[in-house]
């Protein structure tokens, strides 16, 4: 009787450093700016369950701020749960307009850390681009980093070098570390060079397992990639909210 009763508590008990796996549901997307139903744009998300947003070509302009939209749409408050990476002036770059474009990141988990990281310092033209980062509490001491970005486009040579350069920065900040996220319109397809150093830095592409689709036109070039984080499905949305279509990573952490 006192044997049965021991092993009834210790199977009961749980060691002090284990944790319950946090269900993580990432959806990444270039919401095409000024042209953006924000309204829309958050039905598409919340029908998609994601907990963790990035977007990229998200303005805020003084008159129509496209992150204080989206947060209040999702519910999800903006000084706690959202942030904007400044990535250049509202407009074309050689006649801005009032407002910022750049990258956001959005999460029903509250943001602990958030950094913005230039890629470029053009003084005009092209536009410039930047990172933008945050680490996320996910609750029981666990937390995840998440990042975002949007290199320069266009299939010219030098247009080709400065996405280079920039995609260059990106892996040199974060070196070795792991337990990442790292998301965006890397304007490049999964045969282009940039996309082939970001895997063999490490990175996993996780479209390439589980969402091997185009998501803008007949191309794919927006990655979800990851370091440190298992994913177990994933899938790409068909939507005319964007020029884009979004991607959307089911994940543990």
């Amino acid at each position: 009787m006192l044997a049965a009763a021991m092993l009834a508590v210790a199977a009961t008990m749980v060691p002090a450093t284990a944790q319950a796996a946090t269900s993580l549901v990432v959806l990444d997307w270039n919401v095409h700016g000024d042209g953006a139903d924000m309204k829309a744009i958050a039905a598409v998300i919340r029908g998609s369950g994601a907990n963790i947003v990035t977007v990229q070509e998200i303005h805020r302009r003084p008159d129509a701020d496209q992150v204080a939209q989206l947060a209040a749409e999702l519910g999800w408050d903006l000084t706690a749960n959202a942030h904007f990476g400044v990535g250049d002036d509202v407009g074309p770059c050689d006649d801005p307009q009032p407002g910022k474009a750049g990258n956001a990141i959005l999460s029903k988990f509250r943001i602990v850390e958030r950094v913005t990281i230039p890629l470029s310092d053009f003084a005009t033209c092209p536009v410039n681009r930047s990172m933008a980062g945050v680490k996320l509490d996910l609750g029981g001491g666990s937390a995840v980093t998440v990042f975002s970005t949007h290199l320069s486009p266009g299939l010219s040579a030098t247009s080709v070098a400065r996405r280079e350069a920039q995609a260059d920065k990106v892996r040199a900040y974060f070196g070795s570390r792991t337990g990442l996220i790292l998301t965006g319109d890397f304007n490049a397809p999964p045969t282009d060079a940039l996309s082939k150093q970001f895997v063999s830095a490490g990175w996993a592409d996780t479209g390439a397992k589980y969402a091997n689709m185009p998501t803008l036109g007949n191309a794919r070039i927006d990655y979800v990639y990851t370091k440190g984080i298992t994913t177990t499905s994933g899938s790409v949305l068909s939507t005319t909210a964007s020029d884009h279509r979004p991607i959307v990573m089911r994940m543990t952490r």
